[in-house]
């Protein structure tokens, strides 16, 4: 007897809606120990920041608010609709830094732009946008801008930009920080601490991303495929990827090992039908250890599929 389409469906629903919004951005990929530094601005000097803006923007170095060292980057903002520059009054605050006169303008070696920014305000609380940031490139009109969604109202945000995101890793000549003046009410005062802009990239190979193709397989597939991508200033040489499969709580009950690439595609054979329920796929980071056998570990990551009955199963 053929099963009821209509319980299959509601059963992928059900599932969906239970992992909905659970997938964070991993904490340890950002802001694990595996990472060297290179230090743009410690914001002890700011003289170098230029003033874009100077009949509502004021810059100065402040000990108020500060992460590290004894100053940061203050960017304070009286918000005025009708004064500014003449063709655009309700503008963009802003203030820059040029890096040709100090600091490295190929950033294609790093993984990641990093900073802090701590926000006061006269508003009861920050716009949804209350923040941008910019890199620009060499030449006319060429810029990569990210806007600061997670800076909030008195407290300090820690900001993770890939530098994969970049329109031009290699060539980022200027920095700049600047509001839209429209996302706030005249009058309004907004001030940011921004403080230790640095350059971070991962030393030892890592996962950067890891997904499998579907999240929802039928009880008589006989694949998983899943892509993945690695980061990390060391070479892939000598390093292996595991992708396996396991009911929650079990052994695996399929796995496959291939050479680790920079970007990668994995496909699993399942040699026979998998009972319906939950799973996990795991990908493993591995060195290469001696007879191709695994050898130290040095990522892992793991997400949740479900396994179902066809609709027409018997």
């Amino acid at each position: 007897m053929k099963r009821d389409v209509l319980a299959v469906l509601l059963s992928a629903a059900a599932f969906w809606a239970a992992t909905a919004g659970a997938a964070a951005p991993d904490a340890a990929l950002k802001n694990g120990p595996n990472k060297e530094r290179l230090v743009l601005d410690d914001m002890e000097d700011v003289s170098d920041w230029g003033n874009g803006s100077p009949e509502e923007t004021t810059i100065s170095a402040d000990a108020q608010y500060v992460k590290e060292g004894r100053l940061s980057l203050k960017f304070a903002n009286l918000v005025d609709h009708t004064r500014g520059e003449k063709n655009y009054p309700v503008g963009w605050p802003r203030t820059r830094k040029a890096l040709s006169k100090t600091g490295p303008t190929d950033w294609s070696g790093y993984d990641f732009f990093e900073c802090w920014i701590y926000a006061g305000t006269s508003r009861p609380s920050l716009p949804g946008t209350p923040l941008g940031i910019g890199f620009y490139h060499s030449g006319p009109k060429r810029s990569t801008g990210v806007s600061l969604d997670d800076v909030k109202k008195d407290s300090w945000a820690k900001i993770v930009i890939p530098i994969a995101e970049m329109e031009e890793a290699a060539d980022v000549q200027a920095v700049q920080f600047h509001i839209s003046e429209a996302n706030y009410r005249h009058g309004d005062r907004v001030d940011f601490f921004i403080d230790e802009m640095v350059l971070t990239r991962f030393i030892h190979p890592v996962i950067a991303g890891f997904e499998p193709r579907r999240k929802l397989l039928y009880q008589n597939d006989r694949h998983v495929m899943a892509t993945y991508a690695l980061m990390g200033r060391q070479g892939m040489d000598g390093v292996t990827v595991r992708l396996a499969i396991a009911a929650d709580g079990q052994s695996p009950v399929a796995q496959s090992t291939a050479a680790a690439s920079r970007e990668g595609e994995l496909t699993l054979a399942i040699d026979k039908p998998l009972e319906p329920g939950d799973y996990q796929a795991t990908l493993a980071l591995h060195r290469r250890g001696r007879d191709g056998a695994p050898g130290e570990e040095l990522d892992r990551r793991q997400t949740a599929f479900r396994v179902i009955e066809g609709p027409f199963e018997r």
